[in-house]
């Protein structure tokens, strides 16, 4: 850790875009590699069920048999759930109905640093793993499952490092592309549409399109039309190596990640409320809560500040840390925890809530029911009475014996009693 200090940092910018900072690798020769990962979720607690690998030498997939099952939405983005038969869980694509090969985590891993260190072949240097991703996930979770199996070492021994090729699109494409996602770029770079719910296609696709963006940059003369495809492929990594983090520079930001998440927990009492309502509000507490979480403040903080002297201090809290957050976001903020600390001044966004559901009478305030369309909306209207008749036929008996009052609309049977007619 104390060694990435020394590292040089380079600021990548071309095209008029400048990408940050990132710790740059020494120069050497690296072996690139495509990768992804299917998981039951898109947080950090998540399971890995899916590795996937590619490079023009070989390929490498193998599904991991998760403890939990995956999420609805996992279950839709990437075509697998878990299945149980008798006492066994299993692993069940939903396109072809099979149920698939897996192996524990453990192995898994095992398996893919063993097939890392067979493509590293002669890049002495080691490997570099490319994925394709807004905001990186792969990375951060695949480091977690490592820790737990103290198997970061070996793995640190192979991989130096991760790039992502969304950030290499946003500098690359900045004057052509709109959208930078895997699957735009796939139709317009390589005229290709795919599927993208196996990690394997997004490994491969991850590849291909960093390949096509930095064709021909940073490759001796000679090497070009050669055919030789382990001497493209180490100039490929050469060329991507300013767009690449170290191994521990992600280290430090999954240890800082923890920290955020750590803060994001301790301000449930504030935005618990909002997360339970439907999921447009629970979207705007989210960011709201990774807003603050961001600029380190926590629950402890909020506490003791309103504590000193109430809303201005929470005020000028949110004035000094949040300098670049947009007015709006502060304002709902500021509005948000007030209505924390002070009951008696809600947000607007409670009290529309809250005026909706009183109005509409909304029963289910997790938004995820619908209503019933195969039935009428109109109520027929029923009678205390249990032997109230609910057909539209009147029997003799009834007409004969009592002076009852009988409607004439198509539908149950209304009756009065002489004492109500009576004024």
């Amino acid at each position: 850790m104390a060694g990435y200090w020394k590292m040089v940092s380079t600021t990548v910018m071309e095209n008029g875009i400048k990408v940050g900072e990132v710790s740059g690798l020494p120069a050497g020769e690296y072996s690139l590699v495509g990768w992804d990962l299917d998981t039951t979720g898109r947080r950090l607690i998540d399971e890995i069920c899916h590795i996937a690998a590619y490079s023009p030498a070989d390929t490498f997939s193998q599904y991991v048999m998760p403890f939990c099952d995956l999420n609805i939405r996992a279950q839709r983005r990437h075509n697998i759930r878990v299945i149980t038969v008798g006492r066994y869980r299993m692993l069940k694509d939903c396109k072809t109905g099979k149920v698939l090969k897996t192996k524990s985590e453990i192995y898994g891993l095992s398996d893919f640093i063993h097939w890392l260190e067979i493509v590293k072949g002669n890049a002495v240097d080691g490997v570099i793993l490319v994925s394709h991703e807004p905001r990186m996930v792969a990375a951060p979770l695949l480091l977690e499952a490592l820790q737990k199996y103290n198997l970061l070492e070996r793995f640190s021994a192979v991989v130096k490092g991760f790039a992502n090729g969304y950030r290499v699109a946003e500098v690359k494409c900045a004057k052509t592309v709109r959208s930078f996602s895997l699957r735009t770029l796939s139709r317009v770079l390589l005229n290709n549409e795919e599927d993208l719910d196996s990690a394997a296609d997004r490994a491969r696709l991850a590849f291909q399109i960093v390949q096509h963006l930095c064709a021909g940059e940073d490759r001796p003369e000679s090497n070009q039309g050669s055919g030789d495809g382990q001497a493209d492929n180490h100039g490929l990594a050469e060329a991507i190596r300013q767009f690449t983090n170290t191994v521990a520079k992600e280290e430090m930001e999954l240890v800082g990640l923890k920290t955020v998440l750590k803060r994001q927990a301790s301000m449930r009492p504030v935005f618990g409320p909002l997360l339970s309502v439907n999921r447009r509000e629970r979207q705007r507490a989210s960011n709201l809560r990774r807003i603050l979480a961001e600029a380190e403040i926590d629950y402890p903080l909020l506490t003791a500040t309103y504590s000193k002297d109430g809303k201005e201090s929470i005020t000028q809290l949110l004035a000094s840390k949040l300098t670049q957050v947009k007015p709006k976001e502060r304002d709902e903020l500021h509005e948000l925890l007030m209505g924390h600390f002070d009951p008696e001044s809600k947000p607007k966004s409670e009290k529309t809530q809250v005026n909706k559901e009183s109005k509409y009478g909304v029963g289910d305030v997790s938004g995820s029911s619908t209503p019933d369309t195969t039935t009428s909306s109109m109520k027929t209207p029923v009678s205390s009475d249990d032997n109230t008749n609910t057909n539209c036929t009147i029997s003799p008996q009834t007409s004969t014996t009592s002076p009852q009052k009988h409607s004439t609309f198509f539908g149950p049977v209304v009756t009065s009693s002489p004492e109500s007619t009576v004024s």
